[in-house]
């Protein structure tokens, strides 16, 4: 969508966090990459204040916009690109920030955050950006925090849908026929990606030509993956999740919590399942077989409170009333 300047008292905007169908890691060392959005969402809400200081406010915690304090640090970034861009905001104000997407799950909620106060913040300031430069400020501010992301996450946030991404070329949209399900189970165990990221590098530096080889793999298995997405052949596309998800296990990224969820969800009516993200915990997903998916959901949410459904594709980045 393209974003509107705004002179209101109150802007507000929301956008979605992500899932990985394959490609996670290898896509930031050059490789394609298949992800697309889900239903829980990001909400930024920057109001006028009559406060003389600025503030971020999130569950009760608030800190001063302009104070280095550790905390909301992806806001904080946004906020400092846009005032290196634009100037500093004449008037006082708050960013409300409201998320559906747990931290450290592996479903982009930074990334999403990110996304939703570029648009949100700049909108306030009176600027109106296009949808390239929002992403390139979301993404920069997600390097504050992840170190070296590929910028798929924000992509996602930004363009909603289901999309081949590759560093150089960017999103291409993938067209599928109706809908696609996912049941999508956030471990509860949450991890750093800038670490696992780190940790990936010195994989790639101890094994080179093995890592070189599995990056190909990653590309080859993202490119099979949108055949399969276009011709709606799910018993394809399961198998390549759970070809991604050997080459993940190989590179040390999932963990054997997450290798005995996988495991138990292949034996409860799933065609593929995977870590998604980063890994080292975080969330997984799964493609249940057909007119399993609420029996799938019931089973798994005894075990894990953040157990959902998703229907792909997901609208991105939009304005709220």
């Amino acid at each position: 969508m393209n974003s509107s300047a705004s002179n209101s008292n109150v802007v507000v905007a929301s956008a979605p966090g992500k899932i990985i169908l394959t490609g996670e890691h290898f896509v930031v060392h050059g490789s394609y990459a298949v992800a697309a959005a889900i239903n829980k969402r990001a909400r930024v809400t920057v109001s006028a204040s009559k406060k003389q200081e600025s503030q971020i406010v999130s569950e009760g915690i608030a800190s001063p916009a302009f104070e280095d304090d550790g905390q909301f640090v992806v806001v904080k970034s946004v906020l400092a690109g846009a005032c290196e861009e634009y100037g500093r905001p004449r008037r006082s104000f708050q960013v409300q920030i409201d998320s559906e997407i747990p931290q450290g799950s592996g479903l982009g909620s930074s990334a999403a955050i990110a996304v939703a106060a570029s648009a949100a913040l700049t909108s306030f300031m009176g600027k109106k950006l296009s949808n390239d430069q929002i992403w390139e400020l979301a993404t920069r501010a997600e390097k504050s925090v992840h170190g070296n992301p590929s910028g798929i996450d924000t992509r996602a946030s930004l363009s909603g849908g289901i999309f081949l991404f590759n560093r150089k070329s960017g999103a291409k949209p993938i067209v599928i026929r109706g809908e696609l399900q996912f049941l999508v189970v956030f471990s509860g165990k949450t991890r750093s990606t800038s670490e696992l990221i780190s940790r990936v590098g010195e994989s790639r530096n101890m094994h080179p030509a093995s890592f070189k080889h599995l990056a190909k793999a990653a590309s080859f298995l993202s490119l099979q993956a949108v055949d399969a997405l276009t011709n709606g052949d799910l018993q394809h596309l399961g198998c390549l999740m759970d070809l991604s998800q050997l080459s993940l296990s190989w590179i040390g990224v999932s963990s054997n919590e997450l290798d005995d969820l996988i495991e138990n969800l292949r034996t409860d009516g799933v065609l593929g399942a995977k870590i998604t993200g980063a890994g080292g915990g975080g969330s997984i997903i799964a493609l249940p077989k057909a007119n399993e998916s609420k029996s799938l959901l019931k089973k798994t949410s005894l075990d894990y409170v953040h157990a959902f459904l998703t229907s792909v594709p997901q609208e991105g980045l939009r304005w709220e009333k």
